[in-house]
């Protein structure tokens, strides 16, 4: 079986998954006997590539069942119909190969009687993968009358090559009143044409004389993520002002008068923080995907800890199909670390005509706020590769640290250079080179420190405001590496870079991020300007459960109160407007045992004293 790789340039795709369904279907076929009789399965391309009946979704490449794809590149699961363990029909394409000609497999209903039925709605339960030839065109369902004149149905709308899989089950719902209405004899076909591509599952197969949608059923489709990454340091999240917005359906067949759509950030346990909702008087039956724009704006001054954020949409009238009503994400403050993801879940590299070169980036910003000074100390990433090919432990990489000039923008024609890989548009201030350990293996989290390109010195300096692309770059042989990715998030903005013959700021798709995360730490805990003495003072020391802070200025002053590590890691930071006396308190009984550092930045210095945690 052939190892495959992404095609270009992903696109994202919503579609409909299972739906609640109000009327009772005339004729229905769940596969439960094998191929019904009366059926037939032919391929017109004469390479005998035909549909056969799977008895267990989870069989595997075995028996007439389809392989299940469950690998890190693909990510699928066993074909999830509601009556996929009684049998279902399958198309594997994968097991025959690269054929010399597409294949054009039928698989074509005995004729169904609809007389006296002025409308027929069809519905099915199916899963496919495409690879050489787009489902939206080649998997089709065709209808006739007489067996020989066909029309066309779509299936699967928008589903390319760059999109690859549909959700597992797809459950389209399909008026084909033009032709079927009243007529005594009405064949259906399921014709795939197709190239070495995955697999197609159909089950579930029903009629209906009446539009199952239900007459109620809002959903929220794309959604705005509203965080510039998954995961930001706690020094630098606080000025990445959230704006809240997603696209919005009426699937059902009346009118939705009263949408409310809502947003929230919550604690991780469902505490609420911050919420605000806009109203829409009316949404059309027809309304796909249209996107609303929620007027409130939150700044995301929070601790370290892990956060959700929430969309919801109801109307006057009860959803019949509440599921798809509401949709959440989490977002990250960190003591350290940007993130685009919180997991490797996928690999990809370029399809199938790989570069000699490829690399991935992801964009990160620094916060223009705070009287500290960090560095960039550590990338962090991982891959996995088809030992075919190389093996993982034999990978080696560059890692670059690229500044993004000031007054670059990715979001206007012609305002960003991509054509070289050094682009003029970037400073090269760091870099490492990565050769992997003999125990790597695929998805294994790596970890190297970045050093500054001009001095070769530990650390990157890191200005205010300003923007990072954290680059790694497989040149020959090491391009056939498969770099991991994660789908959780769909960012709006340009996050997660890819070059081959230039840098396409969308990467692999909107939703497709690099595993590829820049650790930060304080440049100094040393004061070179040290404040006076007195103006910080800590107890206990050492200390137990919660430390106390003081701090005493002559004059309002802005500051930056920062507890981190001995190695400058920070472990909590919190910028205070104006201020001159205060006592401040935070908790340490989930550090370890050890010794911290408190530190005091304002823009005449610092100062920085040492604790104890101790129990």
């Amino acid at each position: 079986m052939k190892q495959r790789s992404t095609p270009f340039l992903l696109l994202a795709l919503w579609m409909g998954i299972q739906m609640s369904v109000a009327q009772t279907p005339f004729w229905t076929e769940d596969f439960s006997k094998g191929i019904p009789t009366g059926w037939t399965n032919t391929d017109a391309s004469g390479q005998n590539v035909l549909w056969t009946w799977c008895d267990n979704p989870g069989k595997g490449q075995m028996g007439g069942c389809p392989a299940i794809f469950d690998d890190p590149i693909n990510q699928q699961s066993p074909f999830n119909a509601s009556t996929a363990k009684n049998g279902f029909m399958t198309l594997d394409s994968d097991l025959r190969g690269a054929l010399p000609a597409n294949h054009v497999s039928r698989l074509t209903s005995a004729p169904i009687n609809c007389s006296g039925r002025a409308q027929v709605f069809v519905t099915f339960e199916t899963h496919i993968g495409v690879y050489d030839v787009s489902a939206e065109t080649g998997a089709i369902l065709r209808v006739s009358t007489n067996g020989s004149t066909w029309t066309n149905f779509t299936i699967f709308p928008g589903l390319t090559t760059q999109v690859r899989w549909s959700e597992n089950p797809t459950i389209p719902v399909i008026d084909i009143s033009s032709v079927a209405a009243n007529q005594p004899a009405v064949y259906l076909q399921w014709q795939w044409t197709g190239n070495w591509e995955y697999f197609w599952n159909l089950d579930d197969v029903k009629l209906y004389d009446a539009n199952p949608q239900p007459a109620h059923n809002l959903a929220i489709g794309d959604y705005f993520y509203p965080a510039s990454s998954m995961a930001q340091p706690v020094s630098q999240i606080a000025t990445d002002t959230f704006s809240f917005g997603a696209d919005l359906s009426n699937l059902g067949r009346l009118t939705q008068t009263n949408v409310i759509l809502r947003a929230a950030v919550t604690t991780d346990t469902d505490e609420e923080i911050w919420a605000d909702s806009l109203r829409i008087p009316a949404l059309e039956p027809n309304v796909r995907d249209s996107f609303f724009l929620i007027p409130g704006r939150f700044a995301p001054e929070l601790p370290v800890g892990t956060y959700k954020i929430k969309y919801s949409v109801r109307a006057d009238s009860a959803d019949q199909a509440p599921g798809n009503n509401r949709r959440e994400n989490i977002f990250l403050v960190t003591n350290s670390t940007f993130s685009k993801e919180v997991r490797p879940e996928q690999a990809y590299r370029p399809g199938s005509s790989t570069p000699a070169i490829w690399a991935v980036a992801n964009l990160y910003t620094m916060s223009p706020a705070g009287q500290e000074k960090y560095q960039a100390t550590v990338a962090q990433f991982t891959f996995t590769t088809d030992p075919s090919e190389l093996p993982a432990k034999d990978v080696e990489a560059s890692i670059y640290l690229f500044r993004i000039k000031d007054g670059v923008s990715f979001d206007t024609p012609n305002g960003f250079n991509g054509a070289d890989f050094l682009s003029p548009d970037f400073e090269w201030v760091g870099t490492a080179s990565y050769s992997a350990p003999d125990t790597m293996t695929g998805g294994l989290l790596q970890e190297i420190e970045l050093v500054e390109l001009l001095t070769s010195s530990p650390g990157v300096p890191l200005d205010k405001g300003a923007r990072y692309l954290l680059a790694i770059e497989y040149s020959a042989p090491n391009n056939v590496v498969f770099h991991a990715f994660n789908d959780d998030v769909s960012y709006y903005f340009p996050s997660t870079f890819v070059y081959t013959d230039r840098w396409y700021t969308g990467g692999f798709g909107p939703n497709i991020n690099a595993v590829l995360r820049l650790i930060i730490s304080l440049v100094s805990t040393t004061d070179e300007k040290p404040l006076a003495d007195h103006v910080l003072r800590i107890a206990p020391n050492p200390v137990a459960d919660v430390l106390n802070v003081n701090v005493e200025l002559e004059q309002p002053t802005d500051v930056t109160l920062t507890l981190a590590d001995l190695s400058g890691r920070v472990l909590y930071m919190q910028d205070y407007p104006a201020m001159t006396s205060r006592r401040l308190t935070y908790p340490v009984a989930h550090l370890p045992t050890g010794t911290y550092l408190a530190r005091l930045a304002t823009q005449s210095g610092t100062l920085t004293k040492k604790f104890v945690v101790q129990r």
